[in-house]
């Protein structure tokens, strides 16, 4: 890789951008991720530029720019429909938030600006005129396929307390291993990682469950403030004949088994049984037993969703999943109706309980996933029967006003009433009309 011709595919934008500061006698250079990516023979999304112009030179070098941070040195440049962040040299210093620099100050010259980034995959740079610019050799990194921070890894970590997650998250993301030096770094500051803003680093857990979820077992000390139960689970085994995995490696294993990748479903798995080791108990057999672990993890996923601020949609979905993920039965309408009119599951969210339950099977020993058969059973009986029959006042032959007037009733009553249409339509599909209804509650008021 290091042995590789010295240029880099840059779009005529970049290219343009680059070749105007350089003729106005400034450098310019594609710097961090669009770097790394391309070295790696990686697709590259965006490209992100330093320069030793300060802002103000850049925002009179083009017609169109926007003051995206000035303050920090950032200047967006548009030209022709593409976006391109510019940022001054700089150097930082002060973090006393752990998270962001206190004091920016503009610099002349690259390498110092190379020098506060994170790690040394991202502290490459590169112009056509002058080809890579590697001071910390990120390039062998690449090749070694290692995660190194640049400079004193406490000190970049106690700098910026995210950074330990993104070193986690480029591991993953790329299969890369993390220096020791490095990591032992991570493991001495993990307790900084209560500084980082939870929706910030729920982003980077995202990533890195969609990546390798294993990663997680490699990162419990920077889960610990949020989901200490993860640890918990590492040490839990499962002695059961429908297991084959401690509680952690079954859990991270399910989530690499989703069918498709989706966040809230992996989010749910990661969090569906860390109630066992809470009610684990072991039986005369010697078996072990965990009954009861649905609802206290149940209880850990509520108290996920809030400490971390996650959307309504997280709120009104992981915690359901992560509550009924075990009921796995041969299906009957009882069972349908439970889910669809009793819980108001709509069919996505009914999906993604199919996906998780599917993801959660795929992790138990052979024994265990026998109830795969099951749960192929429920999916077919869902999509059939959820076509025959209501399963929400909506969808009645009968609107309120009509049910108010035909059964003579008034205010809550009205609700009252069509949740028992409802109930009744549900399993006597062939009632769904205007007449079947009306003569329903007409039998029902003699």
């Amino acid at each position: 890789m290091c042995n590789r011709k010295e240029l880099m595919y840059l779009p005529e934008q970049i290219k343009t951008i680059i070749h105007t500061y350089e003729e106005h006698g400034f450098e310019c250079f594609v710097v961090g991720g669009s770097v790394r990516d391309s070295l790696l023979e990686r697709p590259v999304s965006d490209y992100d530029l330093c320069t030793n112009a300060l802002p103000e030179q850049t925002m009179a070098l083009f017609g169109h720019t926007i003051p995206t941070g000035i303050r920090h040195g950032t200047v967006t440049i548009s030209i022709d429909s593409l976006l391109v962040e510019v940022t001054t040299y700089r150097i930082e210093s002060g973090y006393r938030d752990h998270r962001h620099p206190d004091t920016v100050r503009f610099v002349s010259d690259l390498v110092s600006d190379l020098a506060r980034r994170d790690f040394t995959i991202n502290a490459i740079a590169y112009s056509p005129r002058q080809g890579y610019i590697d001071p910390f050799e990120g390039r062998k990194d690449l090749a070694r396929q290692m995660i190194c921070a640049v400079g004193d890894p406490d000190r970049r970590f106690q700098e910026d307390a995210l950074r330990m997650v993104r070193a986690h998250r480029f591991a993953a993301q790329l299969g890369f291993d993390i220096e020791s030096e490095t990591f032992e770094a991570i493991e001495a500051n993990a307790h900084l990682i209560k500084y980082v803003a939870a929706e910030r680093l729920f982003g980077e857990w995202q990533k890195i469950l969609k990546a390798n979820p294993y990663q997680v077992r490699k990162m419990l000390s920077l889960f610990r403030p949020w989901l200490p139960e993860l640890t918990a689970c590492a040490f839990c085994e499962q002695n059961s004949v429908y297991h084959d995995k401690d509680v952690l490696d079954h859990t991270l294993c399910a989530i690499a088994s989703l069918p498709r990748y989706d966040d809230l479903c992996a989010f749910a798995l990661l969090l569906h049984d860390l109630g066992k080791p809470y009610v684990l108990i072991t039986g005369h057999d010697g078996k072990d037993h965990f009954k009861g672990h649905q609802e206290v993890s149940y209880e850990i996923a509520l108290r996920a969703c809030r400490d971390l601020k996650l959307s309504n949609e997280y709120k009104n979905t992981v915690p359901d999943l992560v509550r009924y993920h075990d009921e796995i039965a041969a299906p009957t309408l009882g069972w349908l109706h439970k889910f669809v009119v009793g819980l108001g599951f709509d069919k996505e969210k009914m999906h993604r309980l199919f996906m998780v339950q599917y993801g959660d099977i795929m992790a138990h020993s052979a024994k265990g996933q026998q109830r795969l058969a099951v749960l192929k059973e429920m999916i077919r009986f869902y999509e059939r029967e959820i076509e025959k029959r209501p399963v929400c006042v909506g969808q009645l032959a009968l609107n309120g006003k009509e049910v108010s007037r035909i059964a003579g009733v008034y205010g809550k009553e009205i609700g009252t009433t069509l949740k028992e249409l409802l109930d009744h339509a549900f399993y006597c599909p062939q009632d769904n009309t205007k007449e079947g209804l009306t003569h329903y509650l007409e039998k029902k008021r003699k």
